[in-house]
């Protein structure tokens, strides 16, 4: 089973940030989760919300501002909002692999482009609730592995999956259990989990036969994967 930084390395730094990817790299998890919008005028900004306001102290809609105004805006700690090339750079040349959650509507031929100049693909997965955007991805881009993220359990989560000809399913660890586990992978889907905080549902997400497991405390969570 993989272990996967949620945002990063939430625990050592604030989340979708440069310093907290950078942190990932000493926390011994094989992973990274971030997510991206595109902004006005066209730059994917790996960034969380639609607005601003949460973690940064300035407001407003993301998508609203060009990227020469958002790279002057700071989190609330100082830090600034990267880009998701600043992100593809720092993991160009480890093992890390990435998973990718769209957020926002966009140029997705362009997104794929930037991931393929930039990245070894294989390391990569793009993920999101939002399955048309997925499906539009892949039909443009199908060499390169996408997920569809769920809310809740439907009654035919692999029906979903192929739908939108994704290679894996994303859930929450309330939701799975070993007979979703055995019906995906009959179908050659990876099935990713999040976010597990302790170690019992670390324990038992790894003894089902979970994939991928998302934590936000990845550098404890390294220690029960021993």
């Amino acid at each position: 089973m993989k272990l996967m930084g949620h945002r990063g390395a939430r625990d050592r730094a604030p989340e979708n940030t440069m310093r907290s990817f950078k942190a990932l790299l000493d926390s011994k998890v094989s992973a990274v989760e971030f997510d991206i919008h595109q902004c006005a005028d066209g730059v994917w900004v790996v960034h969380h919300d639609d607005t601003l306001d949460r973690t940064t102290t300035a407001t407003g809609l993301l998508g609203s501002r060009t990227w020469a105004e958002l790279s002057n805006v700071r989190t609330k700690e100082g830090d600034a909002l990267p880009r998701l090339e600043d992100v593809l750079a720092l993991y160009k040349d480890n093992a890390m692999e990435l998973q990718i959650e769209v957020k926002s509507p966009g140029d997705f031929q362009k997104l794929g482009e930037v991931l393929k100049q930039n990245f070894d693909i294989s390391r990569i997965t793009v993920i999101s609730f939002n399955h048309q955007w997925l499906y539009d991805f892949k039909i443009k881009h199908s060499d390169i592995k996408t997920t569809c993220l769920l809310f809740g359990l439907p009654v035919n989560p692999v029906e979903i999956v192929q739908a939108a000809k994704a290679d894996g399913i994303s859930l929450s660890v309330n939701w799975i259990d070993r007979e979703l586990i055995q019906k995906c992978h009959a179908k050659n889907l990876t099935v990713t989990a999040w976010n597990a905080n302790d170690i019992g549902v670390f324990s038992k997400m790894k003894s089902i036969g979970v994939d991928c497991l998302g934590t936000d405390m990845p550098f404890t969570a390294a220690t029960w994967n021993l």
